[in-house]
């Protein structure tokens, strides 16, 4: 077997004789990433808060329409089969590469609260941000000594910050390293969470990278609209900073669109779902029925709990 054979990545090995062999599992064309897949268990879940209807998927007609674009997703009532919904999802990224940044800060954070935990206040919980340009720079031992030098400072200063949004700056290589206190919630207490940090530009950045979403999705959905069906656009914002008035100037061409959803998420796993258009009603601010908070388990494999604020 050679590598033209079995592709060019190699994640898993199988054993042939004595010799382990590298196989590739092949994705299928159109395959459903794990975020997409996670947004749909999250959605269907918002439905059925929002509707006492358990919603399930009928199909996914991107996979199998090749010629022509498709929705992501089409989902069927269980209770009445005509009672149908369009279903697109979106990545909105407010700067080229800020997923892998956003990913691998987090994982930074995480072994920083992992040298930190049991020395900061167990009644409050931190955020810590640090720009791009720093981020990418922290690679084999100088992220971990980053992480070594910041568990340390983070249990020095986080006792000296106990008021809400209250916080200190230090210099790292030229740039600037922000501590905030963001509060008392018993489900983020004694933690310190990674902040990503965003261009001075960040709104017409992302309003443009929103529009283009909105330019590819929408007249997808309205193919299906015609047909009778329901239409839903759920957007995952990969840094949590997609905000109303940014969603706000798109009010007239996604009137037809009858939930709109923005997913804040991490590691593929949707955390927050904010629900900003339900049917005729476009939210100015998202009521508290409206927020969703999603526990860490299960990993939306049947995403069955779900926690209103």
């Amino acid at each position: 077997m050679t590598e033209a054979a079995v592709g060019g990545n190699w994640p898993y090995t199988v054993a042939v004789g004595k010799e382990k062999i590298p196989v590739k599992i092949m994705k299928k064309p159109n395959e459903k990433r794990p975020n997409e897949q996670n947004a749909r268990e999250a959605f269907i879940t918002i439905l059925r808060s929002l509707t006492d209807i358990e919603y399930k998927l009928s199909n996914s007609p991107d996979e199998v329409n090749r010629r022509t674009p498709d929705v992501d997703f089409v989902l069927t009532s269980g209770s009445d089969e005509n009672d149908k919904i369009a279903v697109e999802h979106t990545t909105v990224q407010s700067f080229e590469g800020q997923i892998k940044y956003v990913k691998r800060w987090r994982e930074i954070v995480c072994s920083v609260n992992a040298g930190c935990k049991e020395r900061i206040p167990p009644d409050r919980y931190y955020f810590l941000a640090a720009p791009p340009e720093i981020v990418d720079s922290l690679v084999g031992e100088s992220r971990v000594q980053f992480v070594s030098d910041f568990s340390s400072w983070v249990a020095k200063t986080a006792p000296t910050l106990l008021l809400v949004d209250r916080y200190i700056q230090t210099e790292y290589e030229g740039h600037k390293i922000t501590l905030t206190c963001s509060g008392d919630h018993e489900r983020l207490n004694g933690n310190v969470w990674g902040m990503p940090e965003e261009p001075e530009n960040r709104k017409a950045l992302q309003g443009e990278r929103l529009g283009r979403a909105v330019r590819d999705k929408l007249p997808k959905l309205m193919k299906y609209k015609e047909w009778g069906f329901k239409t839903a656009l759920l957007f995952e914002d990969v840094a949590g900073t997609l905000s109303g008035s940014t969603l706000r100037g798109y009010e007239i061409c996604l009137e037809q669109v009858d939930y709109i959803v923005v997913f804040v998420s991490n590691e593929d796993r949707m955390i927050i779902g904010n629900v900003w258009k339900e049917r005729s009603v476009w939210y100015s601010f998202v009521p508290g029925n409206r927020r969703f908070l999603f526990p860490r388990e299960p990993l939306h494999k049947s995403a069955t709990l779900v926690f209103v604020e």
